[in-house]
């Protein structure tokens, strides 16, 4: 897949597909729904598949976007910007000032901040952008999500110990690591009540987070690609049990 580098590194990417991709995506995208200021919020690939790929929950996570929006021709359903508002306004949460990633209906929900970085909302699943996201989830009925975020440092994130996963799906996570020169790790290190991955753990989903070096360029982006997209197919050959 040969894709066009865009040369600004930082510019935040909304919910359609860059105008500089060669290919565009197969087919047109499913609106699961709309951002609180209207924005389509864009399923590509939609149909019932074992992987679903998720950028942009916090929308200044560029790193995360832009490399979604490169996967939009790889088989698998990719949802490239669940915060297109955020990504609009720079800033990590909605434009209600949520942070998406603590706003999911999970058993571990707190209706008040542990981190004022970090608020969860009025409600859990009171954002239409969460609304959407469990409409993908609801559509794809994927066993694995992968979702790409960016951090102070690179690693990927699986909250199960590898001896609840089969040696496939181990393999598979531990050839991208070596490739990618990571590492992969049981939990980000501080209490995330209302985030992906506990939504995961409760119904039965295997949830990877993908934090990306913040900063990166889009061409070390890119270069990600070729042992990345083989992830994804074995990813997608291998489906979770919980």
């Amino acid at each position: 897949m040969t894709v066009k580098v865009h040369p600004q590194p930082a510019m935040p990417l909304l919910a359609d597909p860059p105008p500089w991709n060669e290919r565009p995506p197969p087919a047109a995208p499913e609106c699961v729904g709309q951002s609180v200021l209207g924005n389509a919020i864009n399923l590509y690939g939609a149909r019932p598949a074992n992987l679903l790929v998720i950028g942009g929950v916090h929308g200044d996570e560029s790193e995360g976007i832009f490399l979604a929006h490169l996967l939009l021709s790889a088989g698998c359903p990719v949802l490239p910007c669940l915060n297109p508002d955020g990504a609009l306004l720079r800033q990590r949460w909605n434009r209600h000032n949520v942070d998406l990633n603590r706003n999911l209906p999970t058993a571990d929900w707190k209706p008040h901040a542990l981190n004022p970085r970090y608020p969860p909302g009025a409600a859990p699943g009171s954002e239409p952008e969460t609304e959407a996201l469990l409409a993908a989830l609801r559509r794809v009925r994927p066993s694995t999500v992968l979702s790409l975020h960016s951090y102070t440092e690179s690693f990927v994130e699986i909250e199960r110990a590898q001896e609840e996963l089969s040696t496939a799906l181990n393999e598979a996570v531990a050839e991208y690591t070596r490739a990618a020169g990571i590492e992969r790790r049981s939990t980000v290190g501080y209490a995330t009540p209302g985030a992906l991955g506990a939504y995961g753990r409760d119904n039965g989903l295997l949830i990877l987070t993908y934090e990306l070096q913040r900063g990166r360029s889009h061409g070390e982006l890119q270069g990600l690609l070729g042992p990345f997209l083989r992830l994804l197919e074995r990813l997608e050959a291998e489906r979770f049990a919980a």
